[in-house]
């Protein structure tokens, strides 16, 4: 359970539609591109390409390889633990289903600022 949901946080890292994660860079892209920095949006999504095979590859050692013999062990977390873990996945889950209240709250303290 806890190999699966890292590995949810990692699609998230690296922008998989459906997490907070694509979110966040699809706000940061279409800011950066209405604002003029179009060849900054694609070396960023190009670097995001580049940054999602490592995530992968790791989720990859994760599910496929075998456990070292004398490599970390992994315990049942405590309840404050899993409640934690609990809490960032379902942040994860929302802000990647449901971001427009987010975001609309982020423009507001935008326009604030200015």
């Amino acid at each position: 359970m806890l190999a699966g949901v890292f590995a949810f946080f990692l699609l998230g890292l690296a922008g998989i539609p459906l997490t907070s994660g694509f979110t966040g860079k699809w706000a940061v892209f279409t800011a950066a591109w209405a604002g003029g920095a179009w060849p900054l949006v694609i070396v960023a999504v190009l670097m995001s390409v580049v940054a999602a095979f490592f995530y992968v590859r790791v989720i990859v050692l994760m599910f496929f390889s075998e456990a070292a013999a004398d490599g970390p062990r992994v315990v049942v977390p405590s309840v404050f633990t899993a409640t934690a873990i609990a809490i960032g996945l379902a942040a994860t889950i929302v802000l990647g289903v449901i971001p427009q209240p987010v975001l609309d709250l982020a423009q507001q303290a935008g326009e604030f600022i200015r």
